[in-house]
């Protein structure tokens, strides 16, 4: 019962976290979409898409994007592909709201859902899904093997789930860099952009809390996934990670 996790650098009572994270995105929500261009230079549109060519998206797919957010990865697939049944969940009322709107204002208003939930508490019905996405959201998970079980009961049989997450880079020239930029610069920009310091200080935190990519494919494989692998982005500072129900 007085389990604690990572919350940034911070440990904090497991039963705390998804509420700290949700104040955070709420705090964030409106100015959220600028931020990700600002700390990234952009790169983030190119991250995007290479998940999306790593998802193998299909017409036929039942898709759930899990922390959807602003809806991007949302609004990308269903670009992409119009007849996608997808399904939009977070945990973030504001966020989830931004991410309807943004949808609809695309143009973009059958055969899509919205869940406010957590993935570790949504009561998904089993073989739903042939494909399961999460973009930079995986690491603000409170119980990260209780949201792969979940998901993966979720999925029907030869359903994937790709999770594109920040990495700590290994060279340590640039991890030296790439810690300085997300610890010094990325809360000094989101007071700048976004009038947030705390918030983005606690984003840059995760980074630096987050598992390996090693870590994240064998808590893959311990909830059953197959043919598990990931692939590191240019830069060493994002890792796509795929893996299959049997």
């Amino acid at each position: 019962m007085n389990e604690k996790v990572n919350f940034g650098s911070r440990k904090v009572l497991k039963t705390k976290k998804t509420k700290l994270v949700s104040d955070i995105f709420s705090s964030v929500s409106n100015k959220y979409d600028l931020m990700n261009d600002a700390m990234s230079f952009g790169l983030h549109r190119l991250w995007k898409e290479r998940m999306y060519v790593v998802s193998k998206l299909k017409n036929s797919d039942h898709v759930i994007d899990l922390a959807t957010g602003t809806g991007d990865i949302a609004l990308k697939f269903l670009s992409k592909k119009k007849l996608i049944n997808i399904t939009c969940l977070d945990e973030n009322q504001e966020m989830l709201d931004i991410c309807k709107s943004r949808l609809i204002d695309n143009g973009f208003v059958q055969n899509i859902e919205f869940i406010k939930s957590s993935a570790e508490t949504t009561n998904f019905k089993e073989n739903s899904y042939t494909l399961a996405t999460i973009a930079f959201g995986f690491r603000n998970f409170t119980d990260h093997l209780k949201s792969l079980e979940n998901i993966y009961n979720s999925l029907m049989p030869g359903g994937r789930l790709v999770i594109m997450e920040f990495t700590t880079p290994k060279n340590k020239l640039v991890k030296n860099i790439f810690e300085k930029y997300t610890h010094n610069i990325i809360p000094k920009m989101g007071k700048i952009l976004a009038d947030d310091y705390d918030s983005y200080r606690y984003l840059a935190e995760s980074i630096s809390t987050y598992y390996s990519p090693r870590e994240v494919s064998d808590m893959f494989r311990q909830t059953g996934f197959i043919n598990v692998r990931h692939e590191t982005l240019v830069g060493n500072m994002v890792t796509i990670h795929i893996g299959f129900k049997c």
